[in-house]
């Protein structure tokens, strides 16, 4: 395993102020062995940071965290193969567990998980 980076004390510190979402922990770790190196650049927020924030930053049990795309190569490929891998919600098919995306902070991958999520492969 190579290293899991955070973008601040704040952003570490957050991760930990409330529970996860089981589904969520289960992305993480996924994560985690297929990828190894990665930044966590945001993960609980009490709050919105803009006006089309979602809210799911916001869950508690938390369902959100995002990671620093400039770590992978192709983010874009890393995306397609978190989604190709786990499925968000199979009432939903058209959300996704990762979302390269940038919402006026940058872009980053978004990941999120729903109580329906869930590895279908891989």
């Amino acid at each position: 395993m190579e290293q899991i980076h955070f973008k601040n004390l704040r952003v570490l510190s957050r991760m930990f102020e409330v529970a996860w979402h089981l589904n969520l922990i289960r992305l993480f770790m996924w994560m985690v062995v297929r990828y190894s190196k990665m930044t966590i650049t945001s993960a609980y927020r009490p709050k919105g940071i803009h006006d089309r924030d979602s809210g799911i930053h916001s869950t508690i049990p938390l369902r959100a965290f995002d990671i620093r795309s400039r770590d992978f190569p192709e983010p874009v490929a890393i995306a397609n193969d978190i989604n190709k891998h786990w499925g968000y919600d199979p009432k939903r098919p058209e959300m996704r567990c990762a979302l390269y995306h940038d919402t006026g902070k940058g872009f980053h991958i978004h990941l999120q998980v729903h109580a329906n999520s869930k590895l279908t492969g891989g």
